[in-house]
């Protein structure tokens, strides 16, 4: 090789170096791009980044609890919708004191906070839906404690129809918290009326509807509805069971049977403040009501019911006996169960009832196994005459601490009754739930068992 392309090759060598050491350069520290001159994702980079979606809970609270007038929308409507905001500008920077936006909801940026648990206050009232229109009353046999009442002129006064009827033991228990009711808010527009609906016999006539006003505290007009048609105009049910109507004559609200007392005095109060009454100065009077005229055992309150009318006679818990000159002839010989009535001697099992017929020398019995805190029975007479009823729980007389207000004690220790209308006689009140058999004997005919009740 000659000293010419040895030179050249030297030259050739050093050129490759150099070149790979810029090579290296260029690859450890890369030029900084040019932002936003046609560069591609420029743009996209300046965006406003996306508001995070509510959680569903929270957009269901904010659903929830966002305007809403206390009556149903109309059928087939519904409440609309803000659309959606997009915004394409970067969002302002958070202040210390941030303005609430009025047309949209600020995005969420931290974990939202849980909604507090309400809490159950006076000030709180519900909002009651349109449940429809209250129909008249009809076919009304007479009007006690009033004048001749129309829903047409009760309009612009809150109403509260009671369907009720003087015999029936769930009925009575409600009664002294419609007297509450009545004198707390009557003075403010209430008008309460007893739709009373017989179930028994007894009480289809008028005078025994009326002599049971003063002792059950009703002084509201009662309307007497012997033939159903009232029932059936609200296609009632049941006893007892609570209409409350609006001033407009809408029913707002009801209730069957027993409890929920604070429920429907704050429906009555809702009711008179949308007609605009001041009522934060009167407390709820449900509060003041004593729990001993309402008991609530674990098993609830029940009715057993006599005669062959009722459950196709089934509580009865023996055999219905042998035929014998208009009655049946009862042998109690079966093992006792609680819930039914076990009849011994000779009764008349009829649609509603059983009527005692002892002969001479003879006793009727009826024994009741019971797991009740108290217990009365619905008991008439078909004579002028007062029948006398023993009583006994568990084979002996009922303790002082333990008898009702009807229960009365002969010279010879034995407790009994004094029968001498159709009505609900208060026999046992023990001072919790108990478990335990009553039975009634009686020696005379006359004596009508209807019901007995346990709560």
């Amino acid at each position: 090789m000659t000293g010419r392309q040895r030179y050249a090759a030297l030259g050739l060598v050093v050129l490759v170096v150099v070149g790979a050491i810029a090579l290296i350069e260029i690859v450890i520290s890369p030029p900084e791009p040019t932002v936003g001159v046609g560069l591609p994702g420029a743009d996209e980079a300046q965006a406003a980044a996306p508001a995070p979606a509510t959680p569903a809970a929270t957009q269901a609270i904010a659903e929830a609890t966002g305007a809403a007038t206390p009556r149903a929308t109309a059928a087939g409507t519904t409440a609309p919708t803000a659309p959606a905001i997009t915004s394409t500008a970067a969002p302002a920077p958070a202040t210390s004191s941030p303005t609430v936006a009025t047309s949209a909801p600020a995005p969420v940026t931290s974990a939202p906070t849980p909604a507090p648990t309400p809490q159950v206050v006076v000030g709180q009232l519900p909002e009651l839906p349109v449940i429809g229109t209250a129909p008249e009353f009809a076919g009304i046999t007479a009007w006690l404690n009033s004048e001749v009442l129309t829903m047409d002129e009760l309009r612009g006064r809150p109403v509260l129809i009671d369907f009720w009827t003087f015999g029936c033991i769930n009925c009575i228990r409600t009664l002294p918290h419609v007297r509450a009711w009545h004198d707390a808010y009557a003075p403010h527009g209430l008008v309460i009326v007893g739709v009373h609906t017989p179930e028994f016999n007894h009480e289809y006539e008028e005078a025994n509807v009326r002599e049971s006003l003063p002792s059950r505290g009703v002084i509201w007009p009662v309307a007497m509805d012997n033939g159903y048609k009232t029932w059936r105009a609200y296609k009632n049910r049941f006893w007892p069971h609570k209409f409350l109507i609006d001033q407009e004559g809408q029913i707002r609200y009801h209730h069957i049977g027993e409890g929920a007392y604070q429920e429907t005095e704050k429906a009555i109060r809702a009711l008179l403040a949308e007609g605009g009454t001041e009522l934060s100065h009167i407390p709820l009077s449900s509060a003041a009501i004593p729990h001993k005229t309402t008991p609530s055992p674990s098993i609830g309150p029940r009715s057993l019911f006599a005669g062959s009318g009722f459950a196709f006679g089934s509580y009865l818990g023996n055999p219905t006996g042998t035929p014998d000159d208009g009655a049946r002839v009862f042998t109690d010989n079966v093992a006792h169960d609680a819930e039914r009535l076990y009849l011994d001697g000779r009764w008349d099992w009829v649609a509603n009832a059983a009527l005692a017929q002892p002969q001479a020398d003879e006793t009727a019995r009826v024994s009741v196994p019971f797991h009740a805190q108290a217990v009365s029975v619905s008991f008439g007479v078909s004579g002028n005459e007062s029948v006398r009823v023993n009583v006994t729980v568990d084979g002996e007389p009922i303790p002082a601490d333990r008898r009702g207000g009807d229960v009365l004690t002969g010279p010879d220790g034995q407790t009994h009754l004094l029968v001498d209308q159709f009505r609900l006689y208060d026999i046992l009140r023990n001072a919790g739930e108990s478990v335990g058999e009553l039975q009634f004997s009686v020696g005379q005919r006359g004596l009508a068992l209807y019901t007995v009740s346990l709560s």
